[in-house]
């Protein structure tokens, strides 16, 4: 009988994103830890493990990366010089775009100061609710001056974020029925061309709520392959310093909304 000595596998894990939803109790036992992300932690040439990092993203441009791979990354991980660069056809939008030496910023904040609701477990931000309808049309509206009818971004992806299940119920109802509305624990592994985030804490107490993990906000943040907007509070969302650098690595512009 022959006997297998060496045996290899292989396997792959992003041990940044986010783990399964369990109880409080099992949370504390540490029963969200899956067996791989054990194994690759723990990882040790002595025990025969040898753990390498997959460090090249295709998804986002190079600039839209920059936030992700140095904050959770530890900066090793790097953008394929296919998609480095921002795309172009961006600037023909309605959607005010800011540029930086003529190049447009893909990673935007824009402030909305009204305050959330007030009840229930899940929350949501009718403030926020109205600026992302106004907000997603512009987007994939050709300025009347830059020429022929632009396809690329007549048929953008856009799909809207938030943490928060009734938040996603107020968008669902008010936005188009062709622009995916998802928690963000629902789009992991998913990607979209333009991501719209909804933050929709905006409170005195500057309590951030689910925004407070980690991992959600690196998961909001690596849908996105062309460019993504945060809409939400500055005051209350700075009250966390993780989502204080996350707004800082973005440019604010100001939208405003039309008067009735």
């Amino acid at each position: 009988m022959n006997l297998c000595k060496n045996v290899l596998i292989l396997y792959a894990i992003d041990s940044v994103q986010l783990r399964p939803t369990v109880r409080n109790m099992a949370k504390a036992l540490e029963y969200d830890v899956s067996l791989l992300e054990r194994l690759y932690t723990k990882a040790t040439q002595d025990v025969g493990i040898i753990k390498t990092m997959l460090d090249v993203q295709y998804r986002s441009p190079r600039i839209l990366n920059l936030f992700p791979s140095n904050e959770f990354y530890e900066g090793q991980l790097k953008t394929h010089e296919a998609n480095a660069e921002v795309s172009d056809f961006l600037s023909m939008s309605k959607f005010p775009w800011p540029t930086h030496n003529g190049s447009l910023i893909p990673t935007v904040f824009v402030q909305c100061g009204e305050e959330e609701d007030m009840g229930d477990r899940s929350k949501s931000n009718q403030g926020q609710v109205d600026l992302i309808h106004h907000i997603q049309p512009l987007i994939t509206a050709q300025k009347p001056d830059t020429g022929e009818i632009n396809s690329q971004l007549a048929s953008l992806k856009i799909t809207v974020l938030s943490p928060y299940t009734k938040q996603i119920q107020a968008l669902r109802h008010k936005l188009p029925s062709s622009i995916p509305c998802s928690t963000i624990d629902s789009f992991q592994g998913r990607e979209s061309d333009i991501v719209i985030f909804s933050g929709v804490r905006c409170n005195a107490e500057g309590d951030v709520g689910f925004l407070d993990d980690p991992r959600r906000l690196n998961v909001m943040w690596t849908r996105a392959k062309l460019a993504l907007i945060i809409v939400g509070d500055r005051r209350t969302m700075s009250c966390n310093q993780l989502w204080k650098r996350a707004l800082d690595a973005c440019t604010e512009v100001i939208i405003d909304l039309p008067t009735a």
